[in-house]
């Protein structure tokens, strides 16, 4: 089994919950609806939409707080029982600001059973001046449902034109199977570290943006995965400032990583993935998120 830290996203004594939410998703009349739900604090969601007629269901999350300072935690718990399809995303980029004292943690759990479908495509996480941002997703499905999920890391604006003033983004996924882990993506950026001036021309490859998409799903084949990588090699930007590379794993899915300057870049390769797995897979259109 895998073994990290405690104290990376986890705290003694506990720190209390800046933003709390629950999500339980079911079918009920052809359609995914919310069977429970609870929020607490800084984070809630919108009233659902149906963006086609798949009867998936379309939730925004929304942290009316307007980002995160150092001390906070929260967590995200969303279970999508058999043959409900749920879209998640967030309202708009989630800001992490100057964390002096301590860092920021986000725990997120997913439950799939079998024949779920879900897809949590959040907006880009800005990291600015000194901010520490450690999250865990932990994913528990049923080899006969279906996952995407994805992020964007983008350093903040500063003022000097400083690309990586941040402390750390830590970002740990897992994703397990009838209870046996299949996945452990654990990606750390820490350009604070004593000798990343050293290497700061290297760091990245020299791209400042990073993306990551991962998607299991049983009707995923080799020529999906072919597809993909031509996929992947239509969006690389002509000046050679996006690059990415799709690995397959031994159950049946993907994990794309993305390098690159601008976030606008990396969205529309993250979506296009997704809409390759689901027309492919389940002949639903193209995301629209409809936020603004």
């Amino acid at each position: 089994m895998w073994s990290i830290p405690a104290d990376v996203f986890h705290h003694s004594p506990p720190r209390p919950l800046m933003g709390e939410l629950e999500l339980g998703i079911s079918v009920s009349g052809g359609k995914s609806i919310a069977t429970t739900q609870y929020h607490a604090r800084a984070l809630k969601v919108i009233r659902p939409h149906y963006l086609d007629d798949s009867g998936q269901v379309y939730y925004t999350i929304v942290n009316p707080g307007g980002g995160y300072v150092g001390g906070d935690a929260y967590r995200i718990g969303i279970s999508v029982a058999e043959g409900a399809s749920a879209l998640i995303t967030d309202q708009s980029a989630a800001k992490v600001y100057r964390t002096p004292d301590d860092y920021v943690v986000q725990n997120i759990e997913f439950s799939l059973a079998a024949g779920a479908v879900l897809e949590y495509v959040p907006d880009q996480l800005i990291l600015y001046r000194d901010a520490d941002f450690r999250q865990r997703t932990v994913v528990n499905m049923h080899p006969q449902a279906s996952l995407f999920l994805s992020d964007i890391i983008t350093p903040g604006w500063s003022p000097d034109g400083g690309k990586f003033l941040y402390k750390q983004a830590h970002l740990l996924n897992e994703v397990h199977m009838d209870g046996e882990p299949v996945l452990l993506d654990n990606l750390r950026i820490n350009p604070l570290a004593s000798d990343f001036g050293e290497v700061q021309d290297f760091f990245m490859d020299g791209r400042t943006h990073v993306a990551t998409a991962i998607c299991f799903d049983p009707g995923i084949t080799p020529e999906l995965n072919d597809v993909l990588s031509h996929l992947i090699t239509a969006h690389h930007s002509p000046d050679g400032s996006l690059i990415a590379a799709v690995t397959e794993c031994d159950k049946p899915g993907f994990v794309l990583r993305a390098l690159g300057n601008r976030t606008e870049e990396l969205h529309a390769l993250v979506l296009a993935t997704a809409n390759l797995v689901r027309s492919q897979l389940r002949g639903q259109g193209k995301i629209h998120l409809r936020k603004y």
